[in-house]
């Protein structure tokens, strides 16, 4: 019989979408400068692209020892995050967690999107606070990188990945309590109740065997077999009968 569908069975596209941010943001600029005839963008592994109108595009790595650990720390942390987010998609999509564990890697995916965005953020700017001289361009004592620069696509889809991620975890507690929380997300090894005689049974005189009864019904939520005759929940979903 066709076991239909509920929403938890969608739960993994969280995670997913998580993974797929994180990643358009390792790819893409976390800042970028724009203002007469100069294009400056800045990567996260401290790869730079700098443009001046008329002339041929600069590309280059700042070797200053500040901006090479935040490179190191920031990447690190970001390709950790993605693995962690491909872990719990594919682990998810096949039903093997259950909330706990799912709440746990998603939290601790959002609090380190977040976290290291926040760290890159302000690791960055304390590293031209002294000043420098980058390619030409010069840098002076004082100067604040986010008051001139913009934070880009590789700064701000960290924080919505995080996002993404809070509200997947809500979703699946709801849809975990639901089906009852000792219940593990898609597991067919369900705990159910010992069988005992209902009140038709009672009054009819009918003893049904110790042993697990025939299959009475079919939940028509999703399919799965119903044991006793007065159950008024669907042990596998939730859904009232």
């Amino acid at each position: 019989m066709y076991k239909r569908k509920g929403p938890g069975d969608y739960i993994w596209i969280f995670p997913l979408i998580g993974v797929i941010c994180i990643t358009i943001a390792l790819l893409t600029p976390t800042a970028s400068y724009n203002s007469m005839g100069i294009s400056w963008s800045w990567w996260m592994w401290d790869f730079s692209l700098l443009t001046y109108v008329g002339y041929p595009p600069i590309t280059f790595f700042e070797i200053e020892l500040d901006f090479i650990i935040i490179s190191i720390i920031t990447t690190s942390a970001t390709l950790l995050n993605i693995v962690n987010l491909s872990i719990l998609t594919s682990k998810t999509k096949k039903k093997g967690f259950d909330t706990k564990n799912f709440g746990l890697m998603s939290t601790f995916s959002a609090l380190l999107s977040m976290g290291v965005m926040i760290y890159y953020a302000v690791a960055i700017s304390l590293a031209f606070i002294d000043g420098l001289l980058i390619e030409g361009v010069t840098f002076p004592p004082g100067f604040h990188f986010w008051l001139e620069f913009s934070p880009s696509f590789g700064m701000v889809l960290p924080f919505i990945s995080a996002i993404v991620l809070f509200v997947g975890i809500g979703l699946f507690r709801k849809y975990s309590k639901h089906r009852g929380d000792y219940i593990a997300f898609g597991s067919s090894n369900v705990p159910r109740n010992d069988i005992v005689p209902s009140k038709t049974d009672v009054a009819t005189r009918y003893n049904p065997p110790s042993t697990a009864m025939k299959i009475l019904n079919y939940c028509p939520e999703c399919g799965n077999k119903v044991l006793r005759a007065d159950t008024k929940f669907c042990t596998n979903c939730g859904f009232k009968f």
